[in-house]
């Protein structure tokens, strides 16, 4: 059956923010051509017109899908049942598997860049926003230090598990995905110089 006019072109749609977050992340916004989207997305310029106006608009809807798929992902994890480990694990098992699929956008979302960017700084806003309401119900229920400032340790964290996750997507085989991800776990709940879990003692 073919497919219906709609589904063409939602999946078009789709290509082309993907082959945007690539080129984006590649070139930067000043640096990327509208060209170089509709060649990566191997479509005509013409067909990514009619779905964008100019390449800022497609920069907006890149930043929007990947900032509701990030924060989704990372709301799911908070809502995991079980322990602490359960739901950090579940985080950090989301957003590894977020940046090994979509490394592009992943870099593109949290990139250095971020302080001067407001759709960049956005994103880093709104998944710090998340820690930070975790933190301060952990210091409440007595499960993370209370001499840390939340708002200051949810910064670290975003940007110790970027510069980690960006490390890891230069070379895949410096680390499993598992081991990223255990080694995410014991950064967050222990620290660098923090407590030593029992079963490391």
């Amino acid at each position: 059956m073919a497919k219906r006019r709609s589904e063409q072109k939602d999946e078009t749609r789709a290509r082309l923010v993907t082959a945007g977050a690539s080129v984006f992340a590649a070139k930067g916004v000043e640096g990327t051509r509208i060209g170089d989207i509709a060649r990566e997305a191997g479509v005509a310029m013409g067909t990514l017109y009619t779905h964008f106006p100019d390449k800022e608009a497609l920069f907006v809807e890149v930043m929007r899908a990947g900032k509701e798929a990030v924060l989704a992902g990372l709301a799911m994890a908070q809502q995991t049942p079980g322990s602490r480990e359960i739901k950090d694990r579940a985080a950090m098992e989301g957003v590894v598997t977020f940046a090994g699929i979509y490394g592009d956008l992943f870099r593109l979302l949290l990139s250095r860049g971020a302080g001067a960017d407001p759709l960049q700084r956005e994103v880093v806003d709104a998944i710090a926003a998340l820690r930070v309401a975790e933190l301060v119900e952990g210091q409440r229920d007595g499960w993370a230090r209370k001499d840390l400032d939340p708002h200051a340790a949810a910064r670290c964290e975003v940007g110790a598990v970027f510069h980690l996750l960006d490390w890891w997507l230069d070379d895949r085989s410096r680390m499993t995905d598992e081991a990223v991800i255990e080694q995410l776990c014991l950064i967050r709940r222990f620290g660098v110089e923090g407590l030593i879990p029992d079963s490391a003692a």
